[in-house]
């Protein structure tokens, strides 16, 4: 009887003992899983830095949700042509009209057959031909970065020969546990800043 009531005082260590490292063992893991989640966008960005600079239009298109991206450039289009101001006697027609016409250009540029062609151009018409091709380290330096939610991402870029323009914005979420580039806003011209003055107008 005596030796089984000294085994109580040994089992509770040895108990604590083993609860303490399956708590260090989930601590761990907890904070690997969270290294590993806070890195994932950045990982994308550069292999998406790096297959442009590469040209792997292959690895280029995995990293896009395509649908998404292709109704992200057609918003941009559309508000960039006032449709408001197409046709003042036939306003129902000439917007629709024009719509029409933007939707079917972008869905049949936008695909990952034609990636190439588009990176092709698109490069060159962001980055103006007096500007030197500044580096993915260069352009990711002066980037901008922040979690909107805990499975979307956004990006914005500052681009050369664009300062008083708006930076080129890339928003990426997870989608199938990868994250998918889903929207790209190029750069636009800032609204300009009115400024009031205090002194009298008839001064």
């Amino acid at each position: 009887m005596t030796a089984l009531t000294s085994a109580g005082p040994f089992a509770r260590p040895a108990s604590l003992k083993t609860f303490q490292a399956a708590r260090r063992v989930c601590v761990a893991a907890s904070a690997a899983a969270l290294g590993l989640y806070l890195a994932s966008p950045f990982v994308t960005l550069w292999s998406i830095g790096s297959a442009i600079q590469t040209h792997d239009m292959t690895a280029l298109g995995q990293a896009i949700n395509w649908s998404e991206l292709d109704a992200s450039i057609k918003h941009q289009t559309l508000s960039g042509l006032h449709l408001e101001r197409v046709s003042d006697d036939l306003p129902d027609f000439g917007s629709s009209f024009a719509t029409t016409a933007v939707s079917n250009a972008v869905d049949f540029t936008v695909t990952q057959a034609n990636l190439g062609t588009l990176v092709d151009q698109a490069v060159p018409a962001a980055i103006p031909a007096s500007q030197p091709m500044p580096s993915f380290a260069t352009l990711a330096q002066k980037a901008s970065v922040r979690f909107t939610r805990l499975d979307q991402f956004e990006v914005d870029v500052p681009l050369p020969g664009h300062e008083q323009d708006t930076p080129l914005k890339i928003e990426m979420r997870i989608q199938n546990w990868r994250w998918k580039v889903t929207k790209v806003e190029f750069p636009a011209r800032r609204a300009p800043i009115m400024q009031a003055s205090a002194a009298p107008s008839n001064a």
